[in-house]
């Protein structure tokens, strides 16, 4: 007859890919190399970790070791000083899902700049080192949408 026996230890906290899509036709992406040291730490479960879900506001670090490079666009202006606090240096919304990598090396990603997303599923960093980013404000999603050239991503 069959059976079920639980696995010894603790539940673990779930997490997974964030959906941020409206739509995937028509969506537009550019590559770039995201920099690990721009992308806060957050414990989860006792461990420490660096979890970036897609969806997020991406920007050009313009200074320091990591330039040329993307992270998380925070609207912290003080304690962000390495250009991802300009929203003239935004370039769209993270497409790829980083849930452990991080940890150990920069990587390429992929990031959307043309598209039709929902803004309450997406997120930007409000504070410097902040380990959880924020829902979209409607200030960022204005930039998004075609206030930086480049950019056209609808927001529903």
């Amino acid at each position: 007859m069959p059976s079920f026996t639980p696995g010894p230890g603790t539940a673990r906290t779930p997490f997974g890919r964030n959906q941020y899509l409206r739509s995937t036709k028509g969506i537009k992406t550019e590559s770039y190399t995201l920099a690990k040291n721009s992308v806060p730490a957050q414990t989860i479960d006792g461990t420490s970790q660096k979890i970036l879900q897609p969806g997020t506001v991406m920007a050009k670090i313009t200074s320091g070791g990591d330039a040329g490079k993307i992270g998380p666009y925070s609207t912290d202006t003080v304690g962000v000083t390495d250009g991802r606090s300009s929203t003239a240096n935004i370039v769209g919304l993270l497409d790829t899902f980083a849930p452990w990598q991080l940890l150990e090396h920069d990587m390429d990603v992929a990031v959307v700049y043309e598209c039709t997303a929902m803004q309450g599923w997406c997120f930007e960093y409000t504070a410097a080192g902040a380990a959880v980013p924020q829902p979209l404000s409607n200030t960022t999603a204005t930039f998004l949408s075609g206030a930086n050239k480049g950019l056209r991503i609808m927001f529903k």
